[in-house]
């Protein structure tokens, strides 16, 4: 059987996004998504993205947005952790946001997951949805949203 499936986010980090102006890149690194190959067999990942809705102010016209695309194959059981902002060690992370994925992968970009607005994780192959999971607006500071039917909790 072959399944990818977003298993663990966390949308809003412990702390002040910015501290004069600027995020600092653990903090960056603090937000994350998760995606797990379930089945047992490889799964190629060769043209699947990870993508979220995009609003505009006030919650308005959401539209699908690659947040990051990838290539090669994760193996059953394997854990790939997608972090905002640009690379950092483990050593550098949080525990918590350096345990329990056996790759890392960064955006390069600020962050993504939005709080005031729902959001979905979803994966994608350019002809379906693979796996998606949202979570509700407001996401508790710092907490660690596991899966729980298509909910991200």
């Amino acid at each position: 059987m072959k399944g990818l499936r977003i298993t663990k986010a966390k949308p809003n980090p412990a702390g002040k996004d910015r501290v004069g102006g600027v995020a600092s890149k653990r903090q960056l690194a603090a937000e994350w998504v998760e995606f797990k190959n379930a089945g047992d067999e490889p799964y190629t990942l060769d043209s699947i993205s990870l993508q979220h809705i995009a609003y505009q102010q006030r919650c308005r016209d959401g539209r699908w947005e690659t947040v990051m695309s990838f290539k090669g194959a994760l193996q059953p059981g394997q854990v790939i952790r997608v972090h905002s902002g640009s690379e950092l060690s483990t050593s550098e992370m949080n525990p918590e946001d350096a345990i329990g994925a056996n790759y890392h992968f960064f955006t390069g970009r600020n962050f993504i997951w939005n709080n005031d607005c729902s959001d979905t994780a979803r994966l994608w192959n350019e002809l379906i949805t693979i796996d998606a999971a949202s979570y509700d607006p407001y996401p508790t500071e710092g907490k660690i949203l596991v899966r729980q039917g298509d909910k991200l909790i």
